[in-house]
């Protein structure tokens, strides 16, 4: 992550973070009721729906928030604690290991990866298993200590790091992190500073206008505290075009969830909480829960930049 540079607008429409435009309307409002708490930006979070205030880019269709709170994420971060995330290492796991791949294929010759907003490191751990020399970079204090102590390379702090400054990465990785940043084009182009010429960015992030986020509104699961912007594929477009990448590829993120996670985060659409306890109760059942699936809900880009000029053939 990176530190905010825009600050809070105090009158009429905030500037947008990709565009510059003053010509924002609000799209959402604020329905949390008190300051943000390092607590509220947790992975674990299933609070679909609760968001800061959110405005939406009348020019490059970029939605973003122009809370006080976005000035200081990188605080809140650093004092993110999330107790549950261990809960979720086998299917975040096989996440990781499916993104290495593709960052492989793409990249067949690729020696070394940075992950940026590497959490507890999994991505890491992946990319080391497949060959890569790999290190990450994340502002929590206590996840930057659980990976540590499962021996994975990890710097505390944001991008740009001291630690990293003059090197360069065959990939850089942005796993679900851009929407968690107050300045997406700084984030970009700290990455660009930061890849080898020829070398590649993966970049994953939620879709606002995919068919998920039209059919389930403000109760969309990608709306949470801790995402600060949202993208579509015109505001993506812009954001690679002015941070001086090229997308060489674009597809869907796939992901995989344990039966019971999935079970467990239904019961903010349907009435199952009764059927969950049911399920857990009965042993012949319980283990169904255990079980992982992979999944495609097509509402996440999955994009493969490349710094411009470099774009393959």
């Amino acid at each position: 992550m990176v530190s905010p540079v825009a600050p809070v607008s105090t009158q009429g429409p905030p500037a947008c973070r990709v565009c510059g435009a003053r010509e924002g309307v609000p799209w959402k409002p604020r329905n949390l009721e008190r300051d943000l708490l390092p607590a509220d930006l947790r992975i674990t979070d299933d609070r679909y729906g609760v968001t800061l205030a959110l405005w939406r880019c009348g020019r490059c269709e970029f939605i973003y928030s122009d809370s006080r709170e976005v000035a200081e994420l990188v605080t809140l971060y650093s004092r993110l604690d999330d107790p549950a995330y261990e809960e979720g290492e086998v299917s975040r796991t096989l996440q990781m290991r499916w993104l290495v791949s593709r960052a492989r294929r793409a990249c067949p010759d690729a020696r070394s990866l940075l992950d940026v907003g590497a959490a507890a490191g999994l991505f890491v751990g992946e990319a080391t298993r497949a060959g890569f020399c790999a290190e990450g970079v994340e502002p929590s204090r206590s996840l930057v200590a659980a990976g540590r102590g499962a021996g994975r390379t990890l710097h505390e702090g944001v991008l740009p790091h001291p630690a990293l400054a003059g090197r360069r990465f065959d990939v850089v990785a942005l796993v679900d992190v851009i929407e968690h940043v107050a300045d997406p084009l700084a984030l970009l182009r700290a990455a660009r500073e930061q890849v080898a010429p020829d070398g590649l960015v993966l970049l994953v992030t939620p879709d606002v206008d995919s068919r998920a986020s039209r059919l389930l509104g403000k109760r969309w699961w990608h709306l949470r505290l801790a995402h600060v912007g949202y993208f579509n594929r015109r505001s993506l477009d812009e954001a690679v075009r002015l941070s001086g990448f090229e997308t060489e590829e674009e597809f869907r993120a796939r992901w995989f969830f344990e039966v019971g996670y999935l079970a467990d985060r239904m019961v903010q659409y349907l009435p199952v909480s009764g059927l969950n306890r049911a399920v857990r109760a009965t042993p012949g059942l319980r283990a169904l829960y255990d079980v992982v699936i992979p999944l495609n809900l097509g509402d996440s880009f999955v994009r493969m930049l490349r710094p411009a000029g470099a774009v393959s053939a």
